[in-house]
């Protein structure tokens, strides 16, 4: 079976890379809002604080699975280490939605656990 290698210009892969650093600053902006609304929402007596923890869980969780879908929109290269945290940040936020009494720092520790043994299988 042959091989065949796609080979872009400097031009394409300088556009990609940027297209890439622009998703982030939205990826970051986007959970910097997320953030400080949800306090001001919990500081303001609209929300408690587990709603507060709802926002903000399946809110940053969503940003990162949105910027890893743009990402293959785009053909850009994903980061299976956001995605898992994202996947992640959503289920903690629909868990806590439904009061399901999950703890988030096993949860994360798991993922970063898996992410590496992944990282091994693949070399």
């Amino acid at each position: 079976m042959v091989k065949v290698e796609v080979v872009m210009d400097e031009k394409t892969l300088i556009a990609r890379h940027m297209l890439n650093y622009r998703l982030k600053k939205l990826s970051w902006a986007l959970f910097f809002i997320i953030l400080g609304g949800s306090f001001i929402l919990e500081s303001a007596g609209t929300i408690d604080n587990n709603q507060k923890w709802i926002i903000i869980l399946a809110g940053s969780g969503s940003v990162l699975i949105l910027l890893n879908a743009l990402r293959i929109f785009w053909h850009i290269e994903i980061s299976n280490f956001s995605v898992g945290l994202g996947i992640t940040g959503l289920l903690l936020g629909i868990a806590r939605y439904y009061s399901l009494d999950v703890p988030i720092w096993p949860a994360m520790a798991m993922i970063i656990g898996i992410y590496i043994l992944l990282g091994l299988t693949k070399k």
